[in-house]
């Protein structure tokens, strides 16, 4: 089966051929041989039976006359038949009644009587017909016949057959030399050219197409196909020396992009390094060098306990170092170390695991940034700003300040009205006359009587007295309304003081304050001057408002400025209504507390810098408020935010506050001095 599938496409058709003529030519010949064998056995039959109907009509008259002599006489004449061997004639009741045999077949026996017809027993014909006389049986011819002429007959087939079915094969064997051509014609020339293209590369030739059968559209289909081989070969060829092309010109930009890393790493202000996954260093840059007083040779292929002398914690490090190759997590630290001079140095620490292609981590690498001279800006910084909170803290007391002077002048020249009206009452008061009246009764007090109702003088005393009664009463009444006054101015000022000693005492202390209350005393204190300048204030208080956690006074600041902020924007406007919206909503994890006003807006280039420090619009401003209100929102974990559509557009400022307290501050970082290698 191999050399069939091996062997050659011609081979092939020619094989198939010759073996389908073989096996139709053996086919055909054993039809015909089975077939001329089954009709010249029923040839023999048919002429068996013929003869022994014949035989069997000349004897019935001798077995009508029992004459087994003339009868045997008749069978004699079989004798001319040399296929008959023997032959016989039985009576009605089955007895022998005369027989035949040929010389040489003395002993064939005679079989018994059978039902009438034949058969076949090895190389005999026997066959047994009826002998009828008036139609009735009056007996039975058996009659034997060799098969000699089938067996001859046989035997002649396979030279018959055999030369039959050399020339079939020879004939075909011809034709279809010539006639496979039509089919393997165009499939070897199709092979060689598949050939010639696998061997040369040539993608250009074609093979011919010679008919319009499959095999034609199979040239077309191959045809087409080296079509597209050939396209595709051509732009391959394009991209191939467009990749080489791009390949040399990446080989380049990573030949200066190393080169330009090299430069940058080595030019670095800090130290840069790189280990094996021994831990072993397999670059370090000159910052890095310098730090430790040698060269890239004594460092490269080193550990760090051979660079530097070991300290406690160089192993610490080195353990660090290969957990984090086994976990892949980077380490950002900053620590405390010397350097060579004794000196103090501060440093940033980053490693990170340096993997492989295959993912895994072959090795670390860092960076180590001299942080000292930043830390000492960043103290001078926190100094400085802490001078700036509490000059902006300071300076928002001043607002508060101001607001209850505001407040408290207010109210004192309402003091000084009342006191003045009391004043000029008194003044002008006709108790005075009282006094007269006495001393001129005190004159007639011996003649009394008659001097009230004789005296002229005397008798107007009685109706003068009744009509001064009644005047000063009506003075006592308009005094004790303005001594009334005067208490309540009184009493106001001493709760607006008394509120800001309250809050004064209380600042940098958090308590839980309710909401509505702060926003009211912040209210509270700039009253007197929204209500001077005719701002109508808006409350919209949310429902189920929660007590906060906070620094009362920084708080108070916060929204006294933004009230004071809101009444001024609402003055430079101009409007003859001017509305300040208070709104206060709980935002679950915080609260939210809005000033909105409808006073001259704010350009957009000036929301990104209301809150720096110094950045004011106003004549005469200092630029502190809105900046300190932003630090002490931070300050207590929340934020201070503007919005404006622009110029007369009104603004709204919004203080968010946390509703769970945070903690001041953040937690120290612990340093450790050792030698600055450790770390790396």
């Amino acid at each position: 089966m191999r050399f069939f599938q091996d062997t050659s496409i011609q081979r092939k058709q020619m094989l198939i051929i010759m073996l389908t003529c073989t096996v139709a030519l053996l086919l055909a010949c054993a039809i015909f041989v089975v077939d001329d064998v089954f009709n010249f056995r029923k040839g023999i039959v048919k002429k068996v039976s013929v003869l022994a109907e014949a035989i069997g009509n000349n004897t019935s008259a001798t077995i009508e006359y029992n004459d087994p002599k003339t009868a045997e006489d008749t069978l004699r004449a079989l004798r001319a038949e040399p296929s008959i061997v023997a032959a016989c004639v039985y009576t009605r009741t089955g007895e022998l009644f005369a027989s035949f045999k040929r010389d040489g077949t003395a002993t064939f026996p005679f079989p018994p009587q059978s039902p009438n017809g034949h058969r076949f027993e090895g190389n005999s014909l026997y066959l047994f017909h009826p002998i009828r006389q008036q139609g009735e049986s009056i007996g039975t011819i058996f009659v034997a016949s060799d098969l000699t002429d089938l067996k001859q007959r046989l035997g002649r087939y396979p030279a018959i057959v055999g030369g039959m079915f050399a020339a079939a094969l020879l004939v075909a064997f011809v034709m279809s030399t010539r006639l496979q051509r039509v089919v393997s014609g165009p499939i070897l020339h199709l092979a060689r050219v598949t050939r010639s293209v696998a061997e040369d590369k040539n993608y250009s030739v074609r093979a011919e197409k010679q008919s319009g059968d499959e095999l034609g559209q199979l040239i077309d289909g191959f045809n087409e196909m080296l079509a597209q081989i050939q396209m595709r070969d051509v732009a391959l060829r394009a991209a191939h020396e467009t990749l080489e092309n791009r390949v040399q010109e990446r080989t380049e930009e990573l030949r200066q992009s190393q080169a330009l890393y090299h430069s940058l790493v080595q030019h670095l202000p800090m130290l840069v390094y790189r280990k094996d996954e021994a831990g072993r260093f397999v670059y370090v840059n000159a910052l890095f060098c310098e730090f430790h007083g040698t060269t890239a040779d004594q460092i490269l292929g080193r550990t760090t306990f051979d660079v530097r002398d070991s300290s406690d914690l160089t192993g610490h490090w080195a353990q660090e170092d290969l957990k984090m190759i086994e976990t892949g997590q980077p380490v950002e630290l900053e620590m405390e170390c010397r350097d060579l001079a004794g000196n103090v140095r501060y440093l940033q620490i980053f490693k990170s695991p340096v993997f492989g292609p295959d993912g895994k981590a072959i090795g670390i690498q860092g960076t180590l940034l001299d942080v000292t001279e930043r830390r000492q800006t960043a103290a001078k910084l926190e100094e400085a700003h802490r001078e700036l909170v509490t000059a902006s803290r300071q300076a928002g007391m001043a607002e508060v300040a101001t607001s209850v002077l505001h407040n408290v002048g207010n109210v004192l020249n309402s003091v000084n009205i009342s006191a003045t009206v009391i004043f000029d009452t008194l003044k002008k008061s006709k108790a005075g006359n009282v006094g007269r009246v006495v001393s001129l009764l005190q004159t007639h007090s011996a003649n009394l009587g008659e001097f009230l109702t004789h005296d002229p003088q005397g008798k107007q005393i009685p109706s003068y007295l009744s009509a001064l009664s009644e005047h000063l009463a009506g003075e006592q009444n308009s005094i004790l309304k303005e001594a009334e006054a005067l208490k309540q101015h009184i009493d106001h000022i001493k709760s607006i003081v008394a509120m800001q000693q309250n809050y004064a005492k209380v600042a940098g202390v958090t308590e839980i304050v309710g909401v509505t209350e702060l926003v009211e005393d912040a209210l509270r204190l700039d009253s007197e001057s929204l209500g001077r300048h005719n701002v109508q204030i808006v409350r919209d208080f949310g429902p189920q408002l929660p007590d906060i956690n906070v620094d009362k006074h920084k708080a108070l600041q916060i929204l006294v400025n933004m009230i004071q902020n809101a009444k001024r924007a609402c003055k430079e406007s101009g409007r003859e209504e001017k509305t300040l919206i208070v709104t206060v909503r709980n935002g679950n994890d915080h609260l939210k507390i809005s000033i909105s006003d409808n006073g001259i807006g704010i350009p957009p280039e000036n929301l990104t810098k209301i809150f720096n420090h110094g950045f004011t619009t106003r004549k005469g401003g200092h630029g502190f408020g809105l900046h300190s209100g932003a630090l002490a929102a931070k300050e207590m974990g929340g934020t201070l935010l503007a919005y404006s559509e622009g110029p007369d557009k009104g603004a709204t400022f919004t203080l968010t506050l946390p509703l769970v307290s945070r903690g001041h501050g953040q937690k120290a970082k612990h340093l450790h001095e050792t030698p600055l290698v450790e770390g790396s």
